[in-house]
C-alpha cells in the first residue's frame, strides 16, 4: 500500500519528490486546482535554498531576485546589515508550482482540486476521505496542510495575531531602493517585512493584533493604517499599484508550536502541522522542505521512523523556534522596539546574529 501525502505545498512536495525518486509509489492529494497564493513564505533563506537545489529545483529560473541585506525600521530609526547567509525572493505560486511540477515529473501521482473530509485511523491503515476520489486508504500518511488543520488533528490555537499579504508593484525609483533589501518595520502591537520577487513585484507581509484589524475595518484602511505607522513604509508604496484585489488572511497561528504529541504509527507530520517559527524570520519554507525530506528519508530507512523523525525534528526545531518567539515578543512590544533598532545601529553585527541563529540546521 502506497504512502498518501496530504498537502501540496513545500513541505508535501519535497516529500513526494523523495519518495518517488526513490523508486516508491506515492501519491499526493493537494486542494488547490492550479497556481494561487499563499500568506507568507516568499523569502528564502540558504537552508530553502540548499534543500530546493537538492530536490531538483532552478529558483534562478523561477526568476527569484537576490536578497543579501535587512534593514531595521522603527519610526524615523533604521539599522541595515548584510545578512549572514544567501537569501532570495520568490512567490509562493511560483515556488509551489515548480515543486509540484517536479514531484509529478519524477513520479509522484499528484490529485488536484481534491480536498479531505475526514481521516479514520481503521486497524493498521488509514482511510481517507475525500471529497472528489471517495476513500483512499493508505498505511502512512504525511500530513503537510499548511497553517490548516484537519479535524481530529488541530494544534493548539495561540497567536490572536492576524496574518495578511499584499503584492504591489511599486515605482521604479522604489523597487531600485528596495534591491536586494528585505525590510521589517516594526509598529506597536506588531510588524511588516517587505521584499522584492520575480517580476520585480514587491511582497507586503504583515501581522498585527486581531482587535485592532477589527477596529480599523477592512482593506485598505489596513494599509492606510500601516503607512500611518510608517512613514518609511508609505515612502515605499507611494505611485505603487496593489496587485491583489484584497489581502490574503490568516489568523489564529500557533507561533511556537512543536510538535510532542505521541507517536502514532504510520503519521508523520510535516512543516507548519510539525512546528510554527514566527514570520519574522522568515524560516518558514527552509523548515517545511527539511521536514518534507527528513520524513520520507526516515521512513524509507524503516525501523520506527515516525519515532525517529520526531525526536530528530524537534532537535532541529527547538532552538530556533525558542529563539525566534523571543525576538518576535521584543519586536511587537512599543516598549523595546526603539531600543532594539538603536542597538543594531550601533553593533549591525546583533541583526546577523538573529538571523543565523534563527535558522534550522
Amino acid at each position: 500500500m502506497q504512502p498518501l501525502i496530504i498537502g501540496g505545498g513545500p513541505a508535501g512536495s519535497a516529500a513526494a519528490i523523495v519518495l518517488a525518486c526513490a523508486g516508491q509509489s506515492v501519491t499526493l492529494v493537494e486542494r488547490s486546482s492550479g497556481p494561487h497564493d499563499k500568506v507568507c513564505g516568499d523569502f528564502l533563506s540558504a537552508g530553502a535554498l540548499g534543500s530546493l537545489s537538492a530536490l531538483g529545483i532552478d529558483v534562478v529560473g523561477l526568476g527569484s531576485v537576490p536578497i543579501n541585506h535587512i534593514r531595521l525600521i522603527c519610526g524615523d530609526e533604521e539599522a541595515i546589515a548584510a545578512l549572514p547567509f544567501a537569501a532570495a525572493g520568490v512567490s509562493r505560486r511560483a515556488l509551489d508550482e515548480a515543486l509540484l511540477a517536479r514531484a509529478a515529473a519524477v513520479g509522484a501521482h499528484l490529485l488536484r482540486g481534491t480536498s479531505v473530509r475526514r481521516l479514520r485511523r481503521i486497524g493498521h491503515t488509514w482511510a481517507v476521505d475525500t471529497d472528489t476520489c471517495g476513500a483512499i486508504r493508505a498505511d502512512t500518511l504525511f500530513l503537510a496542510t499548511g497553517k490548516h488543520d484537519l479535524r481530529g488533528l488541530r494544534r493548539p490555537q495561540r497567536s490572536r495575531a492576524v496574518g495578511l499579504k499584499m503584492y504591489f508593484a511599486l515605482s521604479l525609483e522604489q523597487a531600485s531602493a528596495l534591491n536586494e533589501t528585505i525590510e521589517l518595520m516594526l509598529f506597536s502591537g506588531g510588524y511588516a517585512g517587505l521584499q522584492l520577487v520575480e517580476s520585480r513585484h514587491a511582497v507586503l507581509c504583515w501581522l498585527m493584533p486581531s482587535d485592532v484589524l477589527r477596529r480599523i475595518g477592512r482593506w485598505p484602511a489596513a494599509l492606510d493604517f500601516l503607512t500611518d505607522m510608517s512613514a518609511h513604509l508609505g515612502r515605499r508604496l507611494s505611485g505603487s499599484l496593489p496587485l491583489l484585489s484584497k489581502p490574503l488572511a490568516v489568523a489564529g497561528i500557533p507561533y511556537g508550536f512543536l510538535n510532542r504529541a505521541a507517536v502514532v504509527p504510520g503519521l508523520f507530520r510535516l512543516g507548519d502541522q510539525a512546528g510554527v517559527i514566527p514570520s519574522l524570520t522568515g524560516d518558514g519554507v527552509a523548515i517545511a522542505l527539511h521536514s518534507g525530506r527528513l520524513a520520507a528519508g526516515t521512513w524509507l530507512a524503516r525501523a520506527g521512523p515516525e519515532a525517529r523523525y520526531n525526536k530528530q525534528l524537534r532537535h532541529d526545531l527547538v532552538y530556533p523556534v525558542r529563539m525566534a518567539g523571543i525576538l518576535h515578543g521584543l519586536c511587537r512590544s512599543s516598549a523595546t522596539q526603539s531600543g532594539i533598532v538603536a542597538a543594531c545601529r550601533g553593533w549591525p553585527g546583533l541583526m546577523r546574529w538573529a538571523a543565523a541563529q534563527t535558522r534550522v540546521v
